[in-house]
């Protein structure tokens, strides 16, 4: 298992245990989304030689609650939530525009910017504002 892949991993379940205990809906929603985009890339065949389309599927979709987010939450971690994934999925192009690009370059992108996306998650829950108990509904869906 290579370091930066433990890293994320790591990184990804404190970002979900801060998102439930400490975030709102929107926080959870994106921690859920990242674990079943993450879960689907881990299942789906991927060959080293051809692009992991069911990866860039799931990326997009995450991409696309991500900005939904942004329109419509009022939240501002979620902007640069969006900025990194959209280099995830920058990261996916690039790949799929060259498929002789090096591995371990298309790969430790993807996890960097991956991290991105994580990091502003983390940020999110802990900026939050609590307005009662940790699973309540938000008071106030506007507030970020």
């Amino acid at each position: 298992m290579s370091p930066i892949f433990l890293f994320t991993i790591i990184l990804l379940i404190v970002a979900t245990g801060l998102a439930i205990i400490r975030g709102g809906s929107w926080e959870r929603a994106v921690a859920f989304a990242i674990i079943a985009g993450g879960v689907i890339s881990a299942v789906a065949p991927f060959d080293h030689r051809s692009p992991p389309w069911f990866a860039i599927g799931a990326d997009a979709g995450v991409f696309l609650l991500i900005l939904y987010g942004v329109v419509s939450s009022g939240r501002r971690w979620l902007v640069a939530a969006a900025g990194f994934q959209f280099l995830v999925l920058a990261t996916h192009y690039a790949f799929v525009s060259n498929l002789r690009l090096e591995q371990w370059a298309y790969i430790s992108a993807y996890y960097v910017w991956s991290i991105g996306v994580i990091g502003s998650l983390i940020f999110g829950s802990l900026a939050r504002r609590r307005n009662g108990p940790p699973f309540q509904a938000d008071a106030r869906p506007d507030a970020g």
